[in-house]
């Protein structure tokens, strides 16, 4: 199954902000864990120093241990007012052993000396005094596990389960004389019931925002992609139109992103098919027609010979022959068409002299433009107008120019042809007088089949191919071509080539 890029986008938005919440998760846990344990052990030191503040001062006001040794409920009175980190009431309930030994004392060597308060058994819970039963008592007071040592490391007393090996003891001392020794347990290895709920609370709240930012990142996710490809979607049909064939197809221009400078290329690319469909669709009218023309001429002169209504006598063999140059002309300027289109008309460039070769093609014209009692003027200079061109070409050129004036000037005109060579430019000129092209037709002279028929018709006998291919011949040559009035009342038509120096001698 093909994933659309709507899944796919969907997918990488949700991916990502699900990533993104997942990580938040974790990095909230983690850091409220290492907040939560610093603030206990914030509240132990709070305690820890009270407490010590309390046992050196008791200590200097009965000058031993003893009052502890023979009354455990006085431990308890002692440590109840000292809130720390765990409730009084979790203490009843039996601690993990946190491995190790209990911290060396004597009692390891050889018990406990009589009257040394050695709390409880290792893994049995502490007996606490009646006023320190569950449910009566400090009630919300919080004291860890703690246990008081004398200075020899002797047990004084304890309110849970021995500490291990490796737990912090904070020395006591009175006038400056170390006199025991006060071991807390750390929130940090031991978590107790309240404190551990409250923690699990926490991270429960956490996950479960987690899930409901995963599920909302999902939701937009959606909403984003829709939203962004909706542009990019109507592109995909537009294309799928336009491939199957219509070319008025257009898309909405909104915006100003890339999406937005697509559909407007898409706009003017369909724009383009458009136009060269319809071009296509003329040419190949005009082209049908172009050819019907001559061919028809041909069957009736053909025709009438065959019913004696002509005869075939040198007039008619000369209409004839008219009519076949006509339609060869035609066909020879379509090969040469086609092979401009596919860069196979060929060219061999030479360094010529444009002048004489211009001459030379008008002057083949003259007879023709006498017959039509149309004059001849010419200027080529003096001065050599050198150029890398094509020979053939360049006659090939300056003849379509001259074929186009001849057809379209009106009897008793005038055709100047001039060559002038300025600087690192060569131009050739034609020019002829009335009847005038309009000034807004004059950038289609160039384009294939066209005609102003107004003045320029079909009678005339052009096929509209001769300019376009002189575009053609002067682009090879990396020049321009265009058609303006002329000075004369006619068309003006001046091509620029960059010329070649002579070398110095």
């Amino acid at each position: 199954m093909r994933v659309g890029i709507t899944s796919k986008l969907f997918l990488a938005i949700s991916a990502a902000c699900i990533l993104v919440a997942v990580a938040m998760g974790v990095a909230v846990r983690w850091s409220f864990e290492r907040g939560f344990v610093a603030y206990l052990n914030g509240q132990n030191a709070a305690g820890t120093a009270k407490l010590t503040s309390e046992l050196e001062q008791n200590y200097a006001r009965h000058g031993s241990w003893d009052f502890l040794r023979d009354d455990p409920s006085a431990w308890y009175a002692l440590i109840k007012n000292i809130p720390m980190s765990p409730r009084a009431e979790d203490l009843s309930a039996p601690r993990p052993d946190h491995g190790g030994p209990p911290p060396p004392d004597r009692e390891s060597a050889g018990g406990a000396p009589p009257g040394d308060f050695a709390g409880p058994p290792p893994g049995a819970p502490p007996v606490p005094p009646p006023d320190m039963a569950p449910g009566s008592g400090p009630g919300p007071e919080r004291t860890p596990p703690m246990t008081l040592y004398d200075a020899q490391l002797h047990r004084v007393a304890s309110n849970g389960p021995p500490p291990p090996p490796d737990a912090r003891r904070s020395p006591l001392t009175v006038d400056g004389k170390l006199v025991g020794w006060l071991s807390i347990a750390s929130p940090e290895n031991l978590l107790y019931a309240a404190d551990r709920q409250f923690q699990a609370q926490q991270v429960r709240a956490t996950w479960i925002i987690v899930g409901f930012a995963a599920l909302l990142a999902a939701g937009v996710a959606i909403v984003l992609a829709r939203l962004f490809l909706a542009p990019a979607r109507r592109l995909v049909l537009a294309t799928h139109r336009l491939a199957s064939g219509d070319y008025a197809t257009r898309v909405p221009e909104a915006g100003g992103d890339e999406l937005h400078q697509l559909a407007s290329d898409f706009n003017r690319l369909a724009t383009s098919l458009e136009a060269a469909e319809r071009s296509r669709r003329d040419f190949i009218a005009d082209i049908s027609h172009e050819l019907r023309t001559p061919l028809a001429v041909l069957r009736g002169e053909l025709e009438a010979i065959e019913d004696g209504v002509r005869s075939l006598d040198a007039t008619t063999l000369a209409s004839l022959q008219s009519e076949v140059a006509m339609l060869s002309q035609l066909i020879d300027d379509l090969y040469e068409l086609s092979l401009a289109d596919i860069g196979a008309l060929s060219f061999e460039k030479v360094l010529v002299n444009v002048a004489p070769l211009v001459e030379g093609a008008a002057e083949t014209f003259r007879e023709r433009l006498g017959a039509k009692n149309i004059a001849l003027e010419t200027d080529f200079g003096a001065a050599p107008a050198l150029m890398s061109a094509d020979p053939h070409r360049l006659t090939q050129l300056t003849k379509n120019l001259l074929e186009n004036s001849l057809r379209y000037t009106d009897p008793g005109g005038k055709v100047r042809v001039a060559v002038t060579a300025e600087g690192e430019e060569l131009q050739i000129d034609v020019q002829d007088s009335y009847p005038a092209v309009p000034e807004p037709l004059l950038p289609h002279l160039f384009d294939r089949l066209f005609r102003v028929d107004a003045s320029r018709s079909r009678q005339s006998g052009g096929a509209g191919l001769g300019l376009a291919l002189c575009r053609h011949i002067v682009r090879e040559h990396g020049g321009t071509i265009t058609a303006a009035r002329s000075p004369l009342g006619g068309l003006r038509i001046m091509a620029r080539f960059p010329t070649r120096k002579p070398p110095h001698d």
